[in-house]
């Protein structure tokens, strides 16, 4: 199996990834577009792609990509996320943090408490802050990283679980073109682009799945990019879009919004 990420090596993404599957071929990606691309060419058979962290909130270019590319989300993968303050020397000596821009933010208060005259530079992922202090071997240098990076760069852990909130997760979706058959343990994920902004619409279908007791787990809205005002609901909910019941809900949806089926895959949580 290979499976497309976002990399260098020693990413959250990489460690999600074998979490998901161990044996997995990976092939690492400069972007999240870059994995989408990858798996809609045939160069990977499945992308695994962030999707929300429970801190720091959506990643709205997953969701974006989810419409364009037209791929199924055949899983979900959830991954605690646990920081840890590496490098060769002691706390007390560390001056510069290479740092990527979601891990300061899910440590900021560790490092405004412990390292506060430090100086830091950002990164483009976690696998290239490691990259950077691995070949510099300053003792006056550190950064933040997950262990996987830490195990593939070599790196002494200076502090363990530094991370601001005990209860950092990150879901992860995993791509591909084909459908997932009914498991009695699904979720569904759907995207809606009302037809007409009128008063009580969104009531309306929200309604749809309330009268069938259809649980909704998600939702949130991104803008169309097109006109100001104007936005697509992404919706996931527990069951399956083969069921019966599922199929009568979004039939009844498709009068006032446009409907597209995301994926349904088996829950992780």
């Amino acid at each position: 199996m290979k499976i497309s990420i976002l990399g260098p090596a020693g990413t959250f993404s990489h460690e999600a990834a074998l979490k998901y599957n161990k044996n997995a071929t990976i092939i690492f990606k400069n972007t999240i577009r870059d994995v989408f691309e990858s798996v809609s060419t045939n160069e990977a058979e499945f992308g695994l792609v962030p999707v929300e962290n429970s801190i720091a909130g959506t990643i709205g270019q997953t969701l974006d990509y989810l419409i364009r590319y037209k791929l199924n989300i055949v899983a979900e993968e959830t991954l605690s996320i646990c920081h840890n303050l590496v490098g060769f020397g002691k706390t007390k000596g560390i001056r510069v943090l290479y740092l990527h821009q979601q891990t300061y933010e899910q440590c900021e208060s560790f490092v405004k408490k412990i390292l506060p005259k430090t100086e830091i530079i950002f990164t483009s992922s976690n696998g290239k802050s490691a990259e950077i202090l691995a070949k510099s071997k300053k003792i006056s240098e550190a950064s933040i990283l997950p262990n996987i990076a830490t195990r593939i760069y070599k790196l002494k852990i200076i502090k363990k679980d530094v991370q601001d909130n005990a209860y950092n997760v990150t879901r992860f979706f995993i791509i591909g073109k084909n459908d997932n058959g009914k498991t009695n343990h699904d979720k569904t994920s759907i995207a809606l682009r009302p037809k007409a902004d009128r008063p009580g619409l969104l009531f309306k279908i929200l309604g749809e799945f309330a009268k069938r007791s259809i649980n909704l787990t998600k939702i949130e809205s991104r803008p169309t990019k097109g006109k100001l005002g104007e936005y697509i609901f992404y919706v996931d909910f527990e069951g399956h879009s083969s069921e019966d019941t599922i199929k009568t809900a979004l039939k009844e949806i498709e009068s006032s919004a446009l409907v597209i089926v995301l994926g349904s895959y088996p829950r992780r949580y």
